[in-house]
């Protein structure tokens, strides 16, 4: 039965435009954005929405979760490029949930990994405290917390910040996948 619905998700998912950013639900969990090709912050202080994935209403039900997984490249040297995950309502820069940071200096690329997971409601979030690049394992910090209300669309704003306008930070690709659970 598994491997039907499998394949009938897979028959819909190739009916669909390669240009479409929602899909259906598959058994185990589904992307539901990605980024279309690399995008950079350069020149400047202040930081940039380097991406804004569109998490659809109802998705992810009250114990589901989004797991936000990002390619970065950026200039090795000792200046601090910074890279957010932010979790809101609204697409952009701005985000009132940072579910993960990584100040990055000497080095020239960084894999990360974000869980956002719905706390038993669709409008209470949890994520672990730490830097992204390492998400697994133990901390004196406590979880994150939020209330972004996932009955309406909320957004994954992935965000980059350099501390010499010289420095280039790349999102080189991004995704967002949901498991949803009620």
């Amino acid at each position: 039965m598994i491997r039907i619905a499998l394949l009938l998700w897979a028959a819909l998912m190739l009916a669909m435009p390669a240009t479409a950013q929602v899909g259906v639900a598959p058994p185990s969990g589904f992307i539901v954005a990605a980024t279309q090709g690399q995008t950079s912050v350069t020149g400047t202080t202040t930081g940039a929405n380097l991406a804004a994935l569109r998490i659809p209403a109802g998705s992810m039900g009250r114990n589901g979760h989004i797991e936000v997984k990002c390619l970065w490249t950026y200039s090795n040297s000792a200046n601090v490029k910074t890279t957010s995950v932010q979790f809101s309502q609204t697409s952009g820069s701005g985000g009132s949930f940072i579910a993960g940071n990584l100040a990055v200096t000497t080095t020239a690329s960084a894999q990360t990994l974000t869980i956002i997971r719905n706390n038993n409601a669709t409008n209470s979030q949890t994520a672990f405290a730490p830097n992204p690049s390492t998400p697994f394992g133990s901390t004196a910090s406590a979880s994150l917390t939020a209330a972004i209300d996932t009955t309406a669309d909320s957004f994954v704003n992935i965000n980059g910040q350099l501390a010499v306008s010289t420095d280039t930070l790349t999102l080189v690709h991004a995704y967002a996948v949901v498991f949803p659970a009620n």
